[in-house]
């Protein structure tokens, strides 16, 4: 469970009152009216005479997927104590081996999964030094299994994820803590053009309904930006820049298409006539 805390901004007004001096026979101005230029500054695009729409375009584009990666993670199944009984039943700090997964790799080999497909990773456990109340760095270890499928669909993909859970299921000393899987295309680039020509077309239609609202027309040649933050969004061929994890796999599920998709927004400023 993620515990989200949620800040509040309070905004406190004081309210200050001046009472003149009887003596004073100073005239103050009591005109209210604004200037018009400090409410320009509350619009964007900036007024003009010329009318000026901005528009996001969003865009999508999406292709079947030309490889897949499932990924297992495995943890130490650790049997419950009785209840009320804590201190006797405390974890072993023993990592799991590679003869406790072989049983696995047996299997998935059986189906015909290459050595070659197969990555396994063996996380050992590590104590933490660091008194109270400083947070604790200990890791209880564990294994990751990454198995590559070219050409994947469906039916290939439940069949490798069903084997692996059948075949972990009698091993009493681990268990499979999540299955996730990542997609990729060989053609990056095709795909990301897609989605970008998906964004403008979106933008373009966005644009011309407020222009007919308006009652006027748009410029051929418009202004376009992409968002601040496309830089830190992982792509179909980059990771991006998350300062939490760039990580583009997904939790496996077996109703999903097996393709790659990619999103794309821009901004788009156009000038009327």
């Amino acid at each position: 469970m993620k515990k989200r805390v949620m800040s509040s901004l309070v905004v406190a007004v004081i309210t200050t009152s001046f009472i003149p001096n009887p003596g004073n026979t100073e005239t103050i101005s009591n005109d209210s009216t604004p200037d018009a230029r400090q409410i320009s500054q509350l619009f964007y695009p900036p007024p003009s005479e010329e009318p000026t729409f901005r528009v996001i375009g969003k865009g999508r584009a999406s292709q079947p997927a030309d490889k897949a990666s499932l990924l297992f993670k495995f943890a130490r199944n650790y049997p419950s104590p009785p209840e009320g009984v804590l201190s006797q039943f405390e974890p072993s700090e023993e990592a799991i081996t590679l003869e406790m997964l072989q049983p696995i790799l047996d299997a998935l080999q059986a189906i015909g999964v290459s050595d070659q497909a197969i990555d396994l990773e063996i996380l050992e456990p590590s104590g933490s030094f660091l008194p109270f109340p400083f947070p604790s760095t200990a890791t209880e270890g564990g294994a990751q299994l990454v198995v590559t499928v070219d050409n994947p669909n469906r039916d290939r993909l439940e069949e490798i994820v069903n084997t692996a859970t059948d075949a972990a299921s009698p091993i009493e000393e681990i268990l499979i803590s999540t299955v996730n899987v990542e997609y990729a295309v060989n053609n990056c680039q095709a795909l990301v053009q897609a989605a970008y020509q998906s964004a403008v077309e979106d933008a373009q239609n966005r644009a011309n309904s407020l222009a007919a609202a308006m009652g006027t027309q748009l410029r051929l040649v418009p202004s376009v930006a992409e968002p601040f933050y496309e830089v830190f969004l992982p792509g179909c061929d980059s990771e991006g820049n998350l300062p939490f994890g760039n990580t583009t796999s997904s939790v496996y599920d077996p109703d999903n298409p097996v393709e790659v998709t990619v999103n794309k927004d821009i901004f788009v400023t156009y000038t009327g006539r």
